[in-house]
C-alpha cells in the first residue's frame, strides 16, 4: 500500500467523518429522514464542536495534528471533550424525548474504555470505529455492514503505513470496535 492510498483509506475511515455519516444513515433508516433531523442535528453539532475545538487547538500548536496522534494529547484533546459532548447529546436526546438515548450513552462508555486505555497504550480510534460501525450497520443492511467491515482492517493498515499506529494498537481497537460492536448488537438490536 502507498503512502497516497493510505492517506486516502485514512481519510474515509476518520472516524469525524465515517461515523457521522453511517449514524445519519442508520437515523434515517430506522426512524424515517422528519424523526431523524434532531438527532441528525445533536450529531452535527458535536462533530463541528469538536473540529472547531481541534482546529483552535492546531493552531495554538497544542496538538500536533488533525488525528491528535500524540498519546499524551489525546486525552484532553480527544477523549474529554468527545464525552462531555456524548454526555450533553444524550441529555438533550432525553429531555426532548427522542430516540436512541440508550446508544449514545452506550457511545460514551465505548470511549470512556478507550479513554482508560489510552493512558497505557495508543489505541487506534479509527480502527475502533471503523469495526463498530460495521456491527452497527450488520442488522439493518447485512452487505453494507459486511463492506465496512471488510474495509475496517484496511483502515487500520493505513494508519500502520502512515505511521500514526503501530500494529498492537491496531489490533487492540480492531478488538475494543468489534467487542462493543457485538454487545451493541446484543443489547440494542
Amino acid at each position: 500500500m502507498t503512502k497516497s492510498t493510505a492517506a486516502l483509506i485514512s481519510t474515509l475511515g476518520h472516524p469525524f467523518l465515517l461515523l457521522p455519516l453511517v449514524l445519519a444513515w442508520l437515523t434515517i433508516w430506522k426512524v424515517g429522514f422528519e424523526g431523524a433531523q434532531p438527532i441528525i442535528a445533536a450529531i452535527s453539532i458535536c462533530i463541528v464542536s469538536m473540529v472547531v475545538f481541534l482546529y483552535i487547538r492546531k493552531k495554538r500548536g497544542q496538538i500536533s495534528n488533525w488525528d491528535v496522534s500524540v498519546q499524551s494529547q489525546r486525552s484532553s484533546s480527544i477523549y474529554r471533550p468527545i464525552l462531555l459532548l456524548t454526555g450533553a447529546a444524550a441529555a438533550v436526546l432525553y429531555f426532548l424525548r427522542q430516540p436512541f438515548v440508550g446508544d449514545t450513552l452506550f457511545f460514551g462508555l465505548l470511549m470512556l474504555v478507550c479513554y482508560g486505555i489510552n493512558s497505557r497504550i495508543k489505541i487506534s480510534q479509527h480502527t475502533v470505529m471503523a469495526f463498530y460501525v460495521s456491527f452497527l450497520v450488520l442488522p439493518v443492511h447485512f452487505w453494507i455492514g459486511l463492506g465496512l467491515f471488510v474495509f475496517a482492517p484496511f483502515i487500520g493498515w493505513s494508519r500502520i503505513v502512515l505511521g500514526r499506529h503501530k500494529k498492537n494498537e491496531v489490533l487492540l481497537g480492531a478488538i475494543v470496535g468489534t467487542l462493543f460492536g457485538i454487545l451493541h448488537w446484543w443489547l440494542f438490536e
